[in-house]
């Protein structure tokens, strides 16, 4: 159940990250392999397959928190030239001037929250300058760990901790997966 309840919300997150030529729909999201702390996903053929690998946090605070589904991407959409695209899913609505950022080691990346993008997806978040995806990547691949904060819409700064483990493998399945066309 908890597999179906994250690919529900993953299909929804890719509805609010970009306009996508045939709708991904839950069941169309097909879990392909596991490499440790990270799972491939596969949506669609041809022109309209889209392709993600997904983690989960191995810890989380402040753990009194309500919250929904949580997990890190990396996504490729080839139709729309798409690749590396990193994304979060933090189970909570965020403030409206939360300044979300992921740290691995001493590198610091800036997010931003669908709140400040109007886009209805307040509980996503995007690598806020697209020219770090390339230095993100090259980091998380040279990491043990990544961490995401973001403060929350009731004003409660939230910190998950991320595996790394795994990701050099996920990362070249998904360059297979979803080849550059």
């Amino acid at each position: 159940m908890r597999l179906f309840i994250f690919t529900f919300t993953f299909a929804l997150i890719f509805a609010g990250m970009a306009s996508i030529s045939a709708p991904v729909l839950a069941g169309d999201l097909q879990p392909v392999a596991k490499y440790k702390a990270w799972r491939l996903f596969v949506a669609g053929e041809g022109g309209d397959k889209i392709c993600t690998i997904i983690a989960e946090p191995a810890a989380s605070t402040p753990k009194s928190v309500r919250r929904g589904d949580v997990f890190i991407s990396v996504n490729h959409r080839p139709a729309q030239q798409t690749f590396y695209e990193v994304a979060v899913q933090v189970g909570y609505p965020f403030s409206a001037i939360s300044e979300p950022f992921a740290t691995i080691d001493s590198n610091v990346f800036k997010f931003f929250s669908g709140v400040q993008a109007h886009n209805d997806a307040d509980e996503s978040a995007w690598l806020y300058h697209l020219e770090d995806a390339p230095k993100m990547i090259k980091a998380m691949r040279a990491g043990s760990a990544l961490i995401f904060k973001g403060t929350s819409a009731r004003g409660t700064l939230v910190e998950d901790n991320y595996s790394l483990f795994g990701f050099t493998a996920a990362l070249a399945a998904l360059d297979m997966a979803c080849a550059q066309l």
